[in-house]
């Protein structure tokens, strides 16, 4: 192990988190479960706020130059204001904690994390994204967000947090939908635009429109070109299974899939959505390569494991035509 390495492996991912938000938090970051009577001091204020809201006419009054509020009360609207803001303030910060739990959660699962410090413009940027997001399922979202941004810096942008912060719920469900069929070769994340494979999996033409109108998808560069030949393969995979493309003889091919591609902030929100793979997908892909392609190979395998380099170790039992042997390669 180098130096740099023994250094990331004393960083507590707790540790981090907790001194990349203290200054959002306004405080030490302190877990959930350590928070009962904050929490339950910040639910006495919203029920008193809830009721100087409900209880706040503000009288109007009609005259010759309009319609106008009455402030010769100014100190009882000045107060309703306060309140008002207080309210508003307190529910930002449930926000921002419930979002930091939620990375705290993760983070958890993690034995250690980069050393390099998250920077401060991207903190402040996620922060007031997530400040009026009161969604759960979205905090959950944000959560992973944080996490991963903690364990890698530099790993979302700018742009991806402010498609993120635009997202409706509906639209964040439309991208589960889709991501769950993600596949991946040379560095593009894609799904066949294929209509019958779509629509077996429940994914149709308007969900690919309103992912491109979240910016979270491509209809541009619509093509996958492979080069293969009987020694030289390609690859599609997704995290489970990886597709191996050669040709059957030494003549160069190339193999073109018409696809729709993630854009990158697409790509980075993949990770942090964590939708479970269809690992059918794949395989009817796979199949559906091979069938229209006469001159090629096409087998499918399970991966092993994905290292750091992204090498992929796998086992050479091809799943598709159901050959058996028990060796591993690597590609």
């Amino acid at each position: 192990m180098g130096a740099t390495e023994i250094v990331q492996a004393l960083v507590s991912p707790a540790e981090k988190l907790i001194d990349a938000v203290s200054g959002a938090i306004g405080k030490a970051y302190e877990p959930k479960h350590v928070r009962k009577m904050a929490d339950a001091k910040a639910y006495e204020l919203k029920l008193i706020s809830e009721t100087v809201r409900n209880n706040s006419d503000v009288p109007i009054v009609y005259d010759s130059t309009g319609v106008s509020i009455d402030t010769s009360n100014f100190e009882e609207i000045a107060k309703r204001a306060s309140n008002r803001l207080a309210y508003q303030e307190i529910a930002k910060q449930q926000n921002i904690e419930a979002v930091v739990d939620n990375a705290y959660e993760e983070l958890e699962k993690v034995e250690s994390v980069s050393s390099e410090p998250v920077k401060p413009d991207w903190m402040i940027r996620f922060f007031n994204s997530v400040e009026d997001i009161s969604d759960e399922d979205m905090q959950k979202i944000w959560g992973r967000i944080l996490a991963g941004e903690i364990k890698e810096p530099n790993s979302y942008s700018y742009r991806t947090l402010e498609k993120l912060k635009n997202m409706t719920q509906k639209e964040a469900e439309c991208f589960q939908l889709v991501s769950s069929l993600a596949l991946q070769s040379s560095g593009r994340y894609f799904i066949l635009s294929d209509n019958e494979l779509m629509h077996k999996y429940d994914v149709y033409f308007p969900h690919i429109l309103k992912l491109e109108e979240c910016g979270l998808m491509s209809m541009q560069n619509l093509t996958l070109t492979l080069h293969v030949s009987g020694s030289q393969m390609d690859i599609i995979y997704d995290s489970g299974i990886v597709g191996i493309i050669k040709g059957k003889d030494e003549t160069p091919r190339k193999v073109v899939l018409e696809i729709y591609t993630f854009t990158e902030s697409g790509k980075q929100l993949i990770s942090a959505i964590k939708t479970k793979e269809k690992t059918q997908y794949i395989i009817d892909c796979l199949d559906h390569i091979r069938k229209n392609n006469q001159m090629i190979s096409v087998t499918a395998h399970t991966i092993n494991y994905i290292d750091d380099k992204g090498k992929i170790n796998y086992n050479q039992k091809d799943i598709l035509t159901v050959e058996e042997a028990n060796q591993e390669g690597n590609c």
